[in-house]
């Protein structure tokens, strides 16, 4: 279920405890690979807990516009994992992956081969973090790096705080503790990474009266530089996707991981693949069209304005390559009349499937591999309609008659 805002919904289990304490990953670096050559560095920052916030704990401001956060780490969690078992781009495989979290507990990184303790977001902490990140990239100008921020923010247009977990309203220099996003990227153009992609899941309200026109709204641990790719041969292409538009909230869910993450995980898992290479490859083109269309279905029903992803101006270049055929959704209807109550029969990998469909059910939605299918509707044995379809990307609807 969709929930109003991020700030809503159980984490549920996410990560397994052990009897032995983990080591701390310094900088939050819990994967690294030395072998020489173009490399992918991700960096994760999930931000849950805010302790100045509303329901912080001991040192909670009550007043403060806004409380905590369960989606964002569970999202944070979920994508790094993604990256570490599933990212898949052969001229720069993954060479590092950094994640700060801030949970209420210490939940450690469960990962393969060990767990991590992972740094708390602090802005701090964050900056060293992002400067050790700026250096791997900075090795090779065909290195890629990725940013994953899911937290509280404000935002509209260029115009974007991020705000790490020692925010506090009350304090004088309360911004200091934000990322000034568009300093942010601007100074990571120094970078000799030529490839950067930044993913930002916070909410996109402007900001209003907390701030006067022309006020700063957070820092930037790398600074911008006058002709920044003077001693480059490339010029940097650096998209920016945003869960969601101009003065609009991001929404959580309240099963755990946010809509972003959830629309993430589906569109990179085969919605947003193309064959046009003769592989499935996503880009950064293609996977912003199916996490929009996922974040559509899953917010349309629930709110008047459904969350829609934003992006940001850049070129076109392959995110990730699939090592298998693509998993797409199918969405079968009755032109209007209810699939059940019924069986919906259909084969994978030459097994047979049965999915019962309730009296409710006015549209089916049902994701498989690539390839055709042909799907019965029956009551017992009777047949009452039939359809058939491939499952494709973005996705394929049927109509069963």
């Amino acid at each position: 279920m969709v929930s109003n805002s991020q700030d809503g919904g159980n984490a549920g289990a996410v990560d397994g405890a052990s009897n032995v304490t983990p080591p701390y990953a310094v900088d939050g670096v819990v994967f690294e690979d030395k072998q020489p050559g173009p490399k992918t560095h991700v960096l994760i920052i999930g931000v849950g807990h805010y302790p100045f916030f509303r329901d912080g704990g001991p040192k909670k401001d009550d007043n403060a516009p806004l409380g905590q956060l369960t989606s964002s780490t569970v999202s944070a969690r979920i994508l790094a994992h993604w990256f570490l078992n599933e990212y898949r781009y052969p001229p720069a495989p993954l060479g590092s992956l950094a994640v700060l979290s801030a949970d209420p507990t210490d939940v450690p990184f469960e990962c393969n081969p060990g767990s991590w303790l992972l740094p708390t977001p602090t802005y701090s902490a964050f900056a060293e973090a992002a400067q050790v990140w700026h250096g791997r990239g900075n090795s090779d100008e065909a290195n890629r790096l990725v940013f994953l921020f899911c937290g509280h923010g404000f935002g509209y247009g260029a115009l974007t705080s991020l705000l790490m977990s020692d925010f506090d309203f009350r304090k004088q220099d309360a911004w200091d503790s934000a990322l000034d996003l568009g300093k942010f990227v601007a100074g990571m153009e120094t970078c000799a990474a030529a490839e950067q992609i930044y993913f930002i899941d916070a909410c996109r309200r402007p900001h209003g009266d907390l701030l006067p026109p022309g006020a700063a709204i957070g820092r930037s641990p790398i600074h911008a530089k006058a002709l920044p790719r003077k001693d480059f041969s490339t010029a940097c292409n650096a998209p920016l996707i945003f869960s969601t538009g101009d003065d609009e909230p991001a929404r959580g869910r309240t099963d755990g991981a946010s809509v972003f993450a959830d629309a993430f995980m589906k569109s990179v898992r085969g919605m947003a693949a193309r064959d046009d290479h003769g592989d499935w490859r996503i880009n950064n083109y293609s996977l912003l069209e199916a996490m929009s269309h996922v974040s559509l279905r899953l917010t349309q029903q629930h709110f008047p304005d459904p969350q829609q992803p934003q992006g940001g101006q850049a070129r076109a270049f392959d995110f990730h390559y699939l090592q298998d055929d693509p998993i797409s959704p199918i969405y079968l209807d009755r032109n209007g009349h209810a699939c059940g109550p019924g069986e919906l029969h259909y084969e994978v990998d030459g097994h047979l499937t049965v999915r019962p469909c309730e009296a409710h059910e006015y549209e089916v939605e049902i994701s498989l591999p690539y390839g055709g299918y042909t799907f019965t509707l029956k009551d017992g044995n009777t047949e009452l309609a039939r359809a058939k379809q491939r499952a494709a990307p973005t996705f394929k609807r049927a109509r069963l008659v």
